[in-house]
């Protein structure tokens, strides 16, 4: 990988920027309509410190004042399984809120809000905005107080106003009003930082190496699995992890 500038749509960027708390106020009013209290970082420490974010970068922020919580995420390769990865990300919010013993009452409004780089959902819209309903009384609403929002940067012109403009930055890196202009500063500004520039190219490197190495394994597993006559357990170690970890255990191969 190439040690160049980093761009807001990279996900330590893009952090560090939604770390001003101006920028990110300015980021949810644009995104949800909703302004925002005091704001709060649960994992701040992952903007500056990336050697910090173990499983992945997530950016939870709490309006301290309006009993909200947010979470915002940049999305650049395609997902296949986006409804399911704001499912966990919903969980995974769900659990940080809400204390042992307490009351489901106590859990607060929450919002989801990706900018991705693609379609996420294939249906040519700018922005889904995802709530739970039941299916056979379309017009109810579970009222459960999670709010699922996913944005496409490829159409931006549709979208228009705040999140167009939002939305044509992070897809052509393009600052065309005061709030990408003031986000497209700090991307020069955070870029200057060259220690923590360097610091996310070798983290990325050594993610990939990562990858690399489990890609590596699990086609080894599979190799022994169909050279055994074991194809079930090749086609469960395919989408099962667990299972996968066992069978890389069984085989001496972890």
């Amino acid at each position: 990988m190439a040690k160049g500038r980093l761009k807001f749509t990279n996900r330590w960027m893009f952090n560090r920027v939604m770390c001003e708390e101006d920028v990110c106020r300015e980021v949810l009013r644009a995104v949800t309509g909703i302004e925002a209290g005091e704001i709060v970082y649960l994992n701040a420490e992952q903007c500056y410190e990336p050697a910090a974010a173990e499983k992945g970068v997530r950016m939870d922020v709490v309006a301290k004042e309006d009993g909200r919580v947010y979470d915002i995420e940049m999305q650049v390769d395609r997902e296949p399984s986006m409804g399911r990865r704001l499912r966990y990300y919903q969980a995974a919010m769900d659990i940080a809120s809400l204390e042992k013993g307490h009351a489901y009452s106590k859990l607060p409004e929450s919002f989801i809000v990706f900018f991705c780089m693609y379609d996420p959902f294939g249906m040519g819209l700018p922005v889904y905005s995802i709530e739970r309903m039941c299916v056979e009384a379309k017009e109810m609403r579970v009222g459960d107080g999670s709010h699922w929002t996913a944005l496409n940067a490829r159409a931006w012109v549709e979208a228009g106003g705040a999140v167009g403009e939002m939305l044509e930055y992070v897809g052509t890196g393009k600052a065309t009003g005061p709030l990408t202009e003031r986000i497209d500063w700090l991307v020069a500004e955070f870029n200057k930082d060259k220690k923590w520039v360097g610091r996310v190219h070798t983290l990325e490197q050594e993610m990939e190496m990562q990858v690399s190495e489990a890609e590596a394994a699990f086609g080894r597993l599979i190799v022994l699995l169909l050279d055994a006559g074991r194809v079930e357990d090749a086609r469960r170690a395919a989408t099962d992890a667990g299972y996968r970890e066992e069978l890389m255990r069984e085989l001496g191969r972890e």
